[in-house]
């Protein structure tokens, strides 16, 4: 349920399909490719297919990952948008998917999710104990901080006013919101909204860019975050790929790779 940064952001939600099924498909979109020396945007190349985390390669991945009828991402964490600006605030650096959906599985049982809603409550449910593995207790990392997130959220006097019809006025609003910079803001605007027009930007991500020459080093993804977004979303419109889709698989590739963005040789 609860994805990324897959950090809640996209393990569950992420199907995999068999690549040797639709394997003659794929042959034709390998001998389609343009040139590896051909520019996919200026300054960098197609590369060779094979050589990992080159565009070419991304774009072969991201063609068997869709391959077949059966592949979905189901990105919502909570029925309505109070229940996943609270999920996704109850994410981020730092804190295990598997603690994360927890604790917002908890919020949710106390009814806790709502307008007007209480500080102690909230701290209460954070503070106690979760059991992840049978047997063994965890404790949620900053209850303190995060209970005064959700409770301040919850407590605005516009939730009757999220403008929830437009990605980018929504993710402009909730970036209104304490505890939420640009990249929890977009990544909360593609769950709720499955939005193409947004990117979710992260170390993993980053480094997949470095590696393709994509991004420079100069850049930050704190700094630079809408530059660096820019760059990605016209990467993708460049390789004709799901913004949303291709983000989840870069992540999950990166993320077990443990590639620091050593630019590839192609």
């Amino acid at each position: 349920m609860i994805q990324r940064e897959l950090t809640f952001e996209e393990t569950d939600a992420y199907q995999l399909n068999d690549e040797t099924e639709h394997w003659g498909d794929i042959s034709e979109a390998i001998y389609d490719l343009p040139n590896a020396d051909k520019e996919v945007m200026p300054g960098v190349s197609w590369g060779e297919c094979g050589v990992v985390f080159t565009p070419a390669y991304w774009k072969i991945q991201y063609l068997m990952h869709n391959s077949g009828n059966d592949f979905t991402i189901n990105y919502r964490l909570g029925e309505n948008v109070l229940e996943e600006v609270v999920a996704c605030l109850l994410g981020g650096f730092g804190l295990k998917a598997e603690m994360g959906l927890a604790a917002f599985e908890r919020l949710v049982e106390r009814g806790l999710i709502k307008q007007g809603v209480e500080f102690e409550p909230i701290l209460e449910a954070l503070k106690e104990g979760f059991e992840i593995n049978v047997g063994k207790k965890s404790h949620y990392r900053f209850p303190n901080q995060k209970a005064k997130f959700i409770f301040e959220f919850l407590n605005r006097p516009d939730l009757n006013n999220v403008p929830v019809e437009d990605d980018l006025e929504l993710r402009c609003w909730l970036m209104g919101v304490k505890g939420i910079g640009p990249k929890t803001a977009s990544w909360i605007t593609r769950n709720f909204l499955d939005s193409e027009k947004v990117a979710i930007i992260d170390i993993h991500i980053f480094r997949a860019g470095l590696a393709m020459g994509l991004f420079t080093e100069s850049l930050n993804v704190q700094r630079d975050y809408f530059r660096i977004e820019e760059i990605f979303l016209g990467f993708c419109k460049a390789i004709k790929v799901m913004p949303s889709r291709m983000d989840a698989l870069m992540w999950l590739q990166m993320n077990e790779s443990g590639v620091i963005g050593i630019r590839s040789t192609y």
